[in-house]
């Protein structure tokens, strides 16, 4: 595994790569999420779940490398349910059946989605 990874070079590891792509996914989803509060049409409904499900493998695959890499323990395996905890407490909401009351919180989870991925690019920098 160590050798797959140090193949990216001394600056890019494929986990800082990921992280980098779910960012940019998070980001961007974020932002197609706010227009469809608004009312959006089909094609951006497509995007937007595109971009989650993309998210969530990515989000997925960086908690494999990590566990692989760290091993299990107490405090990692937390902080990687607390951030799925985040995702799927988003997910819940969206599709709850009183949705006009819910989406004042959507968009404050989609930021902490945001904050999530940028904590992810941060810890997977290499030093």
């Amino acid at each position: 595994m160590h050798a797959i990874l140090s193949f990216f070079s001394v600056f890019s590891t494929l986990p800082i790569i990921l992280a980098s792509i779910g960012l940019v996914l998070a980001t961007s989803s974020f932002i197609s999420g706010l227009q469809l509060v608004k009312g959006a049409n089909i094609s951006e409904r497509k995007i937007h779940r595109i971009n989650g499900f993309s998210t969530m493998i990515l989000y997925l695959a960086l908690a494999v490398f990590y566990f692989l890499e760290n091993g299990i323990g107490v405090w990692g395996v937390i902080a990687w349910l607390l951030g799925f905890f985040v995702i799927f407490l988003k997910l819940s909401i969206v599709h709850a059946k009183n949705k006009r009351r819910a989406f004042k919180y959507v968009s404050w989870l989609g930021g902490t989605l945001i904050v999530i991925w940028l904590i992810l690019v941060y810890i997977n920098i290499p030093l």
